[in-house]
């Protein structure tokens, strides 16, 4: 049985060592440091993927996680990382993706513990939980500590209410918070007896597949001084307190640049465009989702913002040509911005300032359009301890 000693973090939150043989290899469930044996289940080139088969001599930075349910779960990839350390392994990964050997600060979150204000569980008849990692088995915590404290009061009285009511026709629910109120979203209907008007009402706020089924399901999300209409269907940042800090900072960097006119693509509900409005600077907010764009349209009217033009449309459909902006803000999917960001900087504003939850997908896009920009200031935040996740906040200046 093989054995490597784990030397650092990949995107994936696996960890990478030397083989005998030259290459590297990924381990998922290591932390920098381990010595670990492990099995080889493929090899491509000069890397090769294994899983763990025992931690031989743990490192210094592993510790112990306080989750009871880690070991079944798993979605808190990382929980057995040191928390100082993993952000500083976190943002190494970070600063070898995008060729920076400059030191990455990384904004923990206010909330290592009970920060999640939205959780996504799986159905099945009168269970809900967690589908494990690479696996439908479903992880019924009796307490997650990841969740904040009125989603874990959520969660405790819709497991109740099942045992009561169900089963019910849904593969999945999510539970949603804005701080204060909780509403659950179910989703993927299936075949099977939809619940009374009477079996809702003792649930709560519900919506079916983004609509109203009982109740209010719309959130108010508290940032920067606004309060953002979140509808059921529409994407929020899950930790309030961490996205409350990089809004924040997205603001002071497009003011900073001393911006004429914002171009926000992939704007959701509002979340950066809003505040930047706000601040006083006007915007374009471009949005392919309905729900999403009218949520925001509803927030602007109601902070009497006249400052903010909401544009229903995809950002790969969208032509920049057509419109005049000083400083461009992009926070696109997982997948990354892609040619819209060749577009855009076609148009050669001032500033970029790109948000990538996959740096990976991000570099790649810097490396095929950002010619004639010169990267002025990286900052990673913490929405998402104990995972590999970690959002980056890159800002471009022209040339």
């Amino acid at each position: 049985m093989p054995e490597t000693r784990i030397g650092w973090l990949a995107p994936d939150g696996q960890g990478v060592g030397p083989t005998d043989g030259g290459g590297f290899v990924r381990v998922r469930g290591c932390v920098p440091g381990d010595v670990v044996a492990y099995t080889q289940v493929s090899q491509k080139g000069r890397e090769a993927a294994g899983t763990l088969d025992a931690v031989v001599t743990p490192s210094p930075d592993r510790v112990t996680p306080e989750c009871a349910w880690d070991a079944q779960c798993g979605g808190c990839d990382l929980a057995a990382f040191a928390g100082d350390v993993r952000r500083a392994s976190l943002a190494r990964m970070v600063g070898f993706a995008i060729q920076s050997k400059a030191p990455i600060p990384v904004v923990a979150s206010p909330r290592q513990v009970a920060h999640r204000a939205r959780v996504s569980l799986a159905i099945d008849g009168v269970r809900v939980g967690y589908h494990a990692t690479r696996s439908h088995e479903l992880v019924e915590p009796d307490l997650c500590r990841i969740a904040r404290p009125e989603v874990q009061a959520a969660w405790t009285h819709l497991r109740a209410w099942l045992a009561e009511h169900g089963p019910v026709p849904y593969a999945s629910v999510e539970i949603r918070s804005d701080g204060a109120r909780t509403v659950f979203a179910f989703s993927d209907r299936g075949q099977g007896p939809i619940p009374s008007k009477a079996a809702w009402a003792a649930l709560g706020d519900v919506a079916l597949d983004g609509k109203r089924a009982h109740g209010d399901p719309t959130l108010r999300l508290s940032v920067a001084g606004l309060s953002l209409r979140a509808s059921a269907s529409s994407f929020y940042q899950v930790n309030l307190e961490t996205n409350a800090l990089l809004v924040d900072h997205v603001v002071a960097k497009v003011r900073e640049a001393k911006a004429e006119r914002v171009l926000d693509l992939y704007t959701g509900i509002g979340n950066l465009a809003l505040p930047i409005a706000a601040s006083g600077v006007p915007v374009v907010a471009v949005e392919r989702d309905g729900a999403a764009i009218h949520d925001l349209k509803t927030t602007a009217a109601e902070a009497g913002l006249k400052n903010i033009e909401a544009l229903a449309i995809a950002a790969e459909r969208f032509d920049p040509s057509r419109t005049a902006f000083d400083v461009a803000v992009l926070d696109p999917p997982r997948a990354g911005a892609g040619e819209v960001l060749g577009r855009v900087l076609r148009n050669r504003p001032r500033r970029l300032i790109y948000l990538s939850c996959n740096i990976q997908e991000t570099a790649r896009d810097l490396r095929a359009y950002a010619q004639g920009y010169k990267l002025v200031d990286v900052t990673c935040f913490e929405l998402f301890p104990d995972t590999h996740h970690i959002e980056t906040v890159l800002v471009l200046d022209r040339v």
